[in-house]
């Protein structure tokens, strides 16, 4: 599988052939997990940087929160 879904396998290993199959059928499902992984590389670059960039994170974390929903909306249609 492609190392941009390795993100959202992180976040829900319990669902790897659901995502598995999702990823060789949907092309939203795929950018939904590409977003996902934009998401958290920006969400790492940012953990534990002070100042202005704990707006950023809470940003991120919120985003990350609404692309994870939308990922099991996927999963459980």
């Amino acid at each position: 599988m492609n190392s941009r879904y390795e993100a959202i396998l992180l976040r829900f290993p319990e669902y790897r052939e659901k995502i598995q199959d999702r990823s060789e059928k949907n092309e939203d499902f795929k950018s939904l997990c590409s977003d996902y992984d934009q998401c958290m590389q920006m969400l790492e670059s940012l953990t534990g940087k002070p100042g202005q960039i704990q707006s950023k994170l809470e940003v991120y974390l919120e985003i990350k929160f609404e692309l994870e929903q939308e990922v099991l909306k996927y999963l459980f249609e």
